[in-house]
């Protein structure tokens, strides 16, 4: 944990959020339209249920397939490890300002790598389930069910935390600013 505190800097948070964006961009405009115009992909649905997946594996082509099977193998196993040291190092730059980076908050920092985990054993199992069609395994199905709703829980605490760091950085600027005004107004 100290060593991502003592390697974040606004700049590299910076630099990793670009990069997530670029490959989000990549991947959302680019490869989730070739997979298929009509059904989202595994990956950004919630709570996936046996039907869900059957629908999608149905409904796309098997071009489509294969993009999505070379989707998840590359960027989409590239594209969780850049997010999760995106919002890593956002939420140490935000804890820094906020003066609380030395407290026990700071292991909301790892929250990202933890989405990302859960991201990887969705993609491996997407994989997995791709492989097995039209016979997937129930415990693949079991496993991303579980994989996808815990990414997509941890990413709203995530979500939360950096919005209640960003609030706080916010008020606690403009208080500042009063306070230091009104010494100066009083002086």
């Amino acid at each position: 944990m100290n060593g991502l505190i003592t390697f974040s800097s606004w700049k590299k948070a910076g630099v990793f959020l670009i990069l997530n964006f670029i490959l989000q961009i990549i991947i959302l405009f680019f490869v989730y339209p070739l997979v298929s115009s009509t059904i989202e992909p595994l990956d950004v649905q919630v709570a996936l249920s046996p039907e869900i997946i059957k629908e999608f594996f149905n409904t796309i082509s098997s071009s489509g397939m294969e993009v999505y099977r070379l989707n998840e193998i590359t960027l989409d196993m590239v594209f969780p490890l850049i997010y999760a040291f995106a919002y890593s190092l956002l939420l140490i730059e935000l804890m820094k300002s906020c003066h609380v980076i030395h407290s026990t908050l700071k292991y909301i920092a790892l929250l990202p790598f933890v989405i990302a985990l859960f991201d990887v054993i969705e993609n491996i199992n997407v994989i997995i389930a791709i492989n097995q069609l039209p016979d997937v395994n129930k415990l693949i199905y079991k496993i991303l069910f579980v994989a996808n709703l815990s990414k997509h829980t941890v990413t709203l605490i995530v979500l939360s935390a950096l919005l209640i760091l960003i609030v706080w950085l916010g008020a606690s600027t403009i208080t500042n600013r009063l306070t230091n005004k009104n010494k100066s107004h009083f002086s």
